[in-house]
């Protein structure tokens, strides 16, 4: 296809075309004199005359001609956009001279049209006559909260005490307004409910019990939505199909009843970001009042209000409490749809708290026909001017129509209104798109070393555009702290980094599914166990939350959107070790589903959501090698694999993640234009290479805002989470700006695992329990003795698992490397300096020999009644159940392990919860007899 081409000339060039300025070219070749010219004629006054009226004419022609170029410049118009005039700053929120609304920066926001205020209770009574003539244009104000009273619970009416007056008053004072109703409703039942609720308020319904006010005889007419408000932390297990029909079953029912004005919703940037992408939702996106309070809301999809602060004085708003929600109705300049296209369209991409759109295109010659919501200039519009940064990339024309001029390439297009007041960019991609895929494992509960931190893992992932960042377990124990905290300090750590999703497999059950839950809601990425069940057969993280409750997951599988490619995860555990290894304290026994089974499951799950590329991460102990013929049969595209340090080609490409601080695992996803995926390998990213760039990051200037959560001190009922926690999804930069995100991440997470450090040091010291001597006893066991005592206590009571041929087996308690505390406050640092350090309990085989010598350690104890007697084992192989640190004086080697009861520390902290009623009471030894060996107790 030929080429388009427009040649836009300078002025100066244009004045040299016209004036014919410099040397005339020499003709004939080079060495030839020059002709002699003849004498000529003597001329005549005839043909003086004629000469001088050509001469007249040509002089004519010439200006004509000149005339005509200026008059064509001074008619096409200005050849860019004008510079912005916004007039004076006004104070925050307010309109200047010119009728421009001006954020707490001082920066002007000319998308905003309208501003109003929403209000409930918690304003009281409202001045509105103040509140119209400080410039309040339109109000949105709570008419109730949950569902309708059913007459049944005295005192249960739910509608907002203020709802009356304050929609009688805008009435009254002409003010626009519609309603909100904060929505409690987890089934489409509770749902409807509220819909009866809201129609009542408005008065389409009559009441359906006494005690109801009756607003029938004036119904209100609103000239805004009525908002479905949903925020609430009850709904935040909800997922977003099912969300999505329960907000339709509200408003199926509102309509029901006779509601026939606009439908909108309410919610966070957040929760809008991470909820709302299902398509169940488009009918409600352009209605949509969005939360974030900040300087701009950051957002380029469809909405149509922003609530940006909840802290304006009230006084300046005639409410009568100390601060007040503002509100701004919102026509930004946006894209449009993209027509003429014979490239890919990416969806929105996520660029921290803001989203790119992104335009991709196969290769030279490739086109695309960018719009705009900006109507034509014959219908009001303004005129756009387009902008390319990379003409050798990808060029655009008046009309916006983009066209690739290379086979591969970046550029960002421009779109700019004609006075110059807000301008919009789309990033063009030309040829094939790299996602890489950085992948840690086995970190056993260290965030930090002498060498390296998460902090620079966080740098290495934000410094590469599209990169993607995942654990594949084993991550979870290890270190004292890691026991100390449960396991929640590495997933802060994950949060703090940036890390997109982490797996957990068999090794990370080692306190416990309850506590795992729990740990995984301090994730900015959601946590996966496709195969781990509970007792009753759910997966351990279903229905699981992340990132500040934002983000739902189903625990199985997960996708992720890079650069507009959906890139899926599912992970595996090994589900021979935790079927016949595994055994939880205080908890039922977790099992694992067949591993074939799984991967087939959730492929074909991932595969249902279009997904463009499928990855299986292996968390430590499943064997590879045995299923990479049928992942790969079933569509997986790569392994991260949680077992093996080392990366290579098999079947499939496998990444080994397997190497703690010690390096990061590395691959490409490779998207080609025309369609399909190819994995390139990648070294490893090391240590050393990873503490070698730590200088580049604190050399660059680094302004990290961690902006926190504030609570809405305006409407304490309403969930203020609209801003939060960072996000950590990264687009395409370029390379400055790359190096720039890397530096900041790297200063974000090393203040925040700084600031764990500073917790665990406090959390160290805090007293968990009291220890105290018991008073109706000479002497006590031993804390050595009652540990012993515990161990034997879980073996036992998990018999029924133990493997086929030991069941009906005597075993031996053996507690090593244990402290005698003193009485008075025990700290949680202090049981964990008398515990074995990062240990687990485990039942293991050993032969007579191996137990003897174990047995006879110094600093080895057993329960209080077997130390009366010497040890001495039954048969040729005998079981005994220890510590890992104790076991570990014998070489792995020298025994075999057939049951894990998890975390030394945390078992001892539950028993001793048990024990004390949840620490309210004292922690007491039992008596020892007196002839006995124990603790004296005076």
């Amino acid at each position: 296809m030929a080429d388009e081409r427009k040649v836009y000339r300078s002025p100066a060039r244009a004045q040299r075309a016209v004036s014919g300025a410099g040397p005339a070219r020499q003709q004939g070749g080079a060495g030839v004199p020059p002709r002699t010219p003849k004498q000529p004629p003597r001329k005549t006054s005839k043909k003086r005359r004629s000469r001088a009226v050509l001469g007249l004419c040509a002089a004519c022609l010439v200006l004509v001609i000149v005339l005509a170029v200026v008059l064509t410049r001074c008619s096409a118009g200005p050849t860019g956009p004008a510079k912005a005039d916004f007039g004076t700053p006004a104070a925050a929120w307010q309109k200047n001279e010119l009728g421009y609304y001006f954020n707490e920066s001082g920066e002007a926001m000319p998308a905003a049209v309208l501003k109003g205020i929403d209000v409930s209770k918690y304003q009281g009574a409202v001045d509105w006559e103040k509140a119209k003539s400080n410039g309040v244009d339109f109000a949105i104000i709570r008419c109730g909260f949950g569902g309708e009273w059913d007459g049944q619970e005295q005192g249960w009416n739910q509608d907002d005490p203020q709802w009356r007056r304050n929609a009688d008053e805008c009435t009254r004072l002409g003010i626009p307004f519609g309603a909100y109703i904060y929505s409690y409703a987890t089934t489409e039942d509770e749902a409807r409910s509220e819909a009866d609720h809201v129609a009542r308020l408005l008065g389409l319904v009559a009441p359906p019990q006494e005690g109801l006010e009756d607003y029938t005889a004036a119904p209100y007419r609103l000239s805004y939505p009525v908002y479905y408000d949903l925020e609430d932390k009850s709904i935040s297990g909800i997922f977003p199909d099912e969300m999505a029909a329960i907000t339709k079953a509200f408003f199926d029912r509102l309509t029901e009843l006779g509601y026939t004005g606009k439908q909108g919703i309410y919610a966070s940037l957040n929760w809008v970001r991470a909820r709302f992408s299902d398509a169940a939702f488009d009918p409600w996106r352009e209605n949509l009042w969005i939360a974030r309070f900040a300087d701009e809301l950051g957002y380029t999809g469809t909405y149509d209000m922003w609530q940006c602060s909840y802290s304006e004085p009230g006084a300046d708003y005639g409410v009568e409490s100390e601060t007040v929600d503002i509100d701004f109705v919102m026509r930004p300049f946006a894209f449009g749809e993209i027509s003429s296209c014979n490239g890919k369209t990416a969806t929105p991409t996520l660029l921290n708290d803001t989203r790119q759109t992104e335009l991709h295109l196969d290769g030279k010659d490739a086109y695309a026909n960018l719009t705009t919501n900006q109507p034509d200039e014959e219908n009001g519009g303004q005129k756009i001017f387009w902008t390319t940064s990379d003409k050798s990339v990808a060029t655009v024309d008046k009309h916006g129509l983009v066209r690739a001029k290379a086979d591969s390439g970046e550029c960002t297009i421009t779109a700019t209104l004609a006075d110059g007041t807000e301008s919009i960019q789309c990033l063009v991609r030309v040829g094939d798109i790299t996602v890489p895929i950085f992948a840690t494992g086995s970190l056993a509960g260290q965030r930090a070393n002498d060498n390296v931190s998460l902090a620079d893992v966080a740098a290495l992932k934000a410094s590469t555009p599209d990169s993607i960042l995942v654990d594949a377990g084993g991550s979870l124990h290890g270190t004292t702290v890691a026991s100390m905290t449960g396991g929640m300090d590495m997933l802060s750590s994950f949060s703090a980094a940036g890390y997109d999703l982490q797996a957990f497999g068999a090794e990370d059950l080692a306190y416990g599914i309850s506590r795992l839950r729990s740990d995984a809601n301090m994730g900015s990425g959601p946590s996966l166990a496709a195969n781990l069940r509970d007792s009753d057969g759910a997966a351990i993280f279903y229905r699981s939350t992340s990132w500040n409750r934002n983000r739902i997951t189903n625990g199985m599988n997960y996708v992720i959107t890079r650069a507009g490619y959906r890139i899926g995860f599912f992970s595996l555990a090994d589900a021979d070790t935790v079927n016949n290894k595994i055994s939880l304290v205080n908890e039922e026994t977790p099992f694992a589903n067949d591993l074939t089974q799984t991967a087939s499951e959730q492929v074909a799950a991932l595969q249902a959501q279009g997904v463009d590329a499928i990855i299986c991460i292996a968390t430590p102990g499943v064997d590879t090698a045995a299923l990479q013929t049928t992942l790969k049969d079933l569509g997986v595209t790569a392994i991260v694999d949680g077992s093996s340090s080392a990366s290579g080609q098999d079947t499939l490409y496998r990444a080994g993640a397997a190497l703690g601080l010690d390096g990061v695992a590395r691959f490409d996803l490779v998207f080609t234009q025309g369609g399909g995926v190819a994995v390139r390998g990648a070294d490893t990213v090391t240590a050393d290479t990873l503490q070698a760039s730590r200088s580049t990051w604190e050399s660059l200037t680094i302004t990290t805002d961690d902006t926190q959560t504030g609570g809405d001190a305006a409407d304490p009922d309403k969930d203020t989470e609209a801003v939060g926690g960072k996000d950590t999804s990264t687009p395409a930069e370029t390379v400055d700006e790359a190096q720039q995100q890397g530096a900041e991440a790297y200063a974000y997470a090393a203040a925040k695992l700084a600031g764990l450090d500073a917790d665990d040091q406090s959390i160290y010291y805090t007293p968990l329990f009291t220890y105290a001597a018991n008073p109706d006893a000479e002497k006590t066991i031993s804390f050595a003795n009652y540990l012993a005592a515990l161990y034997q206590e879980i073996a036992e009571n998990d018999r029924d698992h133990w493997p086929e041929g030991w069941t009906g087996s005597e075993f031996t308690a053996l507690a090593g490397n244990v402290g005698e505390p003193e009485y008075g406050d025990i700290s949680r640092g202090t049981l964990l300096d008398l515990l074995p350090k990062a240990a687990r309990v485990q039942l293991v085989s050993v032969s007579a020999d191996t137990a003897r010598t174990l047995a006879g350690l110094d600093g080895v104890s057993r329960t209080y009644q077997e130390s009366l007697s010497e040890y001495e084992p039954a048969g040729d192989t005998v079981l005994i159940v220890t510590d890992t640190q104790t076991l570990a004086t014998i070489g792995t080697e020298n025994y075999t392990v057939l049951r894990d009861y998890g975390d030394v520390y945390w078992d001892v902290r539950m028993n001793i919860n048990d024990l004390t009623e949840n620490f309210t009471t004292d922690f007491i030894l039992p008596e020892a007899p007196r002839y006995g060996v124990g603790r004296n107790n005076k």
